[in-house]
């Protein structure tokens, strides 16, 4: 376990001195400052910073690939991944390790939001319980991003490509899923069981219903589940990966 925590050291330490990483972070410290100027920090409004959380998968979903997009793919390109398969550890403690290093920098990134959490205390007085849930889903979330963009990532050297790939999925999680599920209701009037049965998974597998729940302070076990389950999965994906190509 030492072994995967130094790892996770060395990724985290990597990415802040990566010039990408402080891109990143303004790019989303933009974004929500956009989401609290518009949706919550208006006159005479209810102090209610939910709104900003339940729309922060639109700038992550576009965030995270930038976060994973050279964890595997510049190991391959440099040839370190054969120093890191040479050394005494499981190739499982390898993506878990880069897994946590990847989150603890997602931490930091959605950490920095509590600026405007601290901004709206002194205007307002907002319920914190709802807070605390939103950054609670945030981080589960982040989890299931992350691991998808780790799984992109060791399937290729290419950095661009990986990242590409990543967002192009989150992208069906973030926006394209519920879009269906909406369209399939709206566009026929009694759609058979089977139908009612894919709209309601393309709904329960898009983020923005899941984090609606998280920013009313409400926790789903279901909406817990799907997260971890999704983040086990795609870690499992990422390690089969690096295991067949040991045979390549």
């Amino acid at each position: 376990m030492l072994k995967t925590f130094t790892i996770a050291r060395r990724e985290l330490m990597g990415l802040f001195f990566s010039p990408v990483a402080y891109v990143v972070l303004v790019v989303y410290l933009l974004f929500v400052g956009l989401l609290f100027a518009l949706l919550v920090f208006s006159p005479g409004a209810v102090a209610d910073p939910g709104p900003m959380f339940a729309w922060n998968h639109l700038a992550l979903m576009f965030v995270v690939p930038f976060i994973t997009m050279a964890l595997f793919s510049e190991e391959y390109r440099s040839g370190r991944i054969e120093t890191l398969r040479t050394s005494p550890i499981s190739d499982f403690s390898i993506v878990l390790g880069k897994f946590l290093g990847a989150l603890a920098f997602y931490c930091v990134i959605i950490g920095s939001s509590l600026v405007y959490i601290l901004i709206l205390s002194a205007f307002g007085r907002p319920d914190f319980m709802p807070v605390l849930t939103s950054y609670f889903g945030l981080v589960l979330m982040g989890m299931l991003m992350l691991s998808i963009g780790l799984f992109f990532s060791a399937c290729t050297q290419h950095q661009v490509l990986a990242a590409i790939s990543s967002c192009a999925v989150l992208v069906a999680f973030g926006i394209l899923f519920q879009a269906i599920g909406g369209l399939l209701g709206s566009i026929i009037s009694q759609p058979p069981a089977w139908l009612n049965t894919v709209q309601r998974v393309m709904t329960y597998m898009s983020f923005e219903p899941q984090m609606q729940h998280f920013s009313m302070g409400l926790v789903d076990t279901s909406h817990v589940a799907f997260f971890l389950t999704g983040t086990f999965f795609f870690l499992m994906l990422t390690y089969l990966v690096l295991e067949s190509r040991k045979w390549r």
